[in-house]
């Protein structure tokens, strides 16, 4: 079996997201949405760590893949701009893994000096941003991959990280791994896929390459390493929502099973890694007495936004033959649903206030059940777990607070925030400055206007005429 130890540092980055066990679920309790948006900064770095069958029986490819957000790249304006290319910011990765002496337990400090430095592997390109909001977004990233051919064995590594044009290098602290030949493997590995596509009779993978996370609310495949097995073999997926405690994960309850079927295998296969610019894909290359894999899809749409563990076991065995855990993360979650009674507050501006005292009355489940049923009665697709009318209220009200607030009034509150959080954004805005008068700025939708008044130089429009 591959062990590969969590890790702290910078990679420690992929370790937040496991603190949080559903949408409505942090930080509950008397908080202000102000000091929701100031926590809710998710994170922008990405890796997977993982193997896969080496050039031989007797090695094995130890292989990093990983993503950068362009919202912690530093960018640079470009002094000839081409199309799509206003900005640039070069990026530098490097991993480097020495023979490990002894094996340490998962507190220990592990140390690379002295040892002996047995491969090395590095990466370079650089990203491009279009304009300087891209360079601000969490949707546009970089993404590459480094893999080393390592013999079975104990080994301690080490990334370096050089961001932009800076030479100082950024370096992980030490971790180590225990890898053993794919014959001798006795549970085998879960890869997270994202999409699958054939391209000359060749199966191509799409890994998500996104840090044992998935998107929230959209399906994906699981690619199992079945070790060991025969090509009759028969095995059951199973898909345990998990509950966090402090380091233990406890399973909370099945919420997916199903057998798989012999269309889902994938027998005598070796999968090799490809990178196509910002795709890394597994290609499945058919290959006499090789290894035996199952490619699953995942329901993920229907799951709701928490922790799991996805387990494959052979019929008969009590042991997984395969398992991993993985997270549905919400990409800009609105900062409202961070919090329950945040998030029921501000139903204030579609709902009245005794709606809003009946849902937050009770305990906190019967609170989080009531708000949830609340948006369920008004989802446009309730076959699906996502609910795009709830996340569209939700981003208006991060939209008011953003491009509204001033010195004087938060954006949500303000009569231009109020608008748009109900209305949405206009078909077209309008400013006037009349002679001697406030600014006056006029929005149009397809059947009503609204008309506002500048009160104060710091950007605060009032209200003065509705049609």
């Amino acid at each position: 079996m591959n062990i590969i130890k969590k890790f702290t540092g910078l990679l420690s980055l992929i370790l937040l997201l496991f603190l949080f066990d559903s949408v409505l679920s942090y930080a509950q309790g008397r908080v202000s949405y102000r000091e929701l948006a100031s926590r809710n900064q998710q994170q922008n770095i990405y890796f997977d760590f993982f193997t896969l069958p080496g050039d031989s029986e007797n090695s094995v490819q130890f292989v990093t893949t990983f993503r950068v957000d362009y919202n912690f790249l530093p960018f640079k304006k470009t002094d000839r701009p081409e199309r799509n290319r206003q900005f640039f910011s070069p990026l530098g990765l490097s991993m480097e893994v020495f023979k490990a002496l002894e094996k340490k337990k998962p507190d220990d400090r592990i140390e690379v000096e002295g040892l002996e430095s047995v491969s090395r592997a590095a990466w370079r390109d650089t990203a491009f941003a279009e304009s300087y909001e891209q360079t601000q977004s969490n949707k546009s990233f970089i993404s590459g991959k480094m893999n080393v051919e390592l013999a079975p064995g104990l080994y301690n590594y080490m990334l370096q990280l050089n961001p932009g044009e800076d030479t100082r290098e950024r370096t992980s602290r030490a971790r180590q791994i225990e890898v053993n030949s794919y014959g001798e493997q006795k549970t085998g590995d879960v890869l997270l896929i994202e999409s699958v596509n054939t391209v000359d009779g060749e199966e191509h993978l799409k890994l998500m390459n996104f840090a044992k996370n998935v998107y929230y609310g959209k399906d994906f495949y699981a690619l199992v390493h079945l070790p060991g097995s025969e090509s009759n073999s028969s095995y059951n997926l199973s898909i345990n929502k998990l509950e966090i405690n402090k380091d233990d994960t406890t399973r909370l309850q099945q919420i997916y099973s199903s057998q798989i079927s012999g269309n889902d295998m994938r027998n005598n296969v070796k999968p090799a890694i490809r990178e196509n610019g910002n795709e890394i894909s597994l290609v499945l290359k058919k290959q006499g007495s090789a290894h035996n894999y199952a490619l699953v899809k995942i329901p993920n749409s229907t799951f709701p936004n928490s922790i799991y563990r996805i387990a494959v076991t052979q019929e008969g065995q009590a042991r997984p033959a395969a398992q991993s855990v993985f997270r549905s993360l919400w990409i800009e979650m609105p900062t409202s649903l961070l919090n329950l009674e945040v998030a029921t507050n501000m139903l204030e501006f579609i709902v009245s206030k005794d709606e809003i005292k009946r849902i937050k009355s009770g305990s906190q489940a019967e609170r989080e059940q009531k708000f949830r049923e609340f948006w369920e009665s008004k989802d446009p697709t309730p076959n699906t777990e996502y609910n795009e009318l709830m996340a569209e209220y939700y981003r208006r009200i991060d939209y008011a607070y953003e491009h509204f607030t001033t010195i004087n009034n938060i954006g949500y509150e303000s009569d231009q925030g109020e608008i748009y959080i109900k209305y949405g954004p206009p078909k077209n805005i309008e400013r006037k400055f009349p002679t001697g008068e406030p600014a006056v700025e006029i929005w149009t939708y397809d059947n009503r206007q609204f008309v506002f008044r500048a009160t104060s130089g710091f950007g605060d429009f009032r209200l003065v005429s509705r049609q």
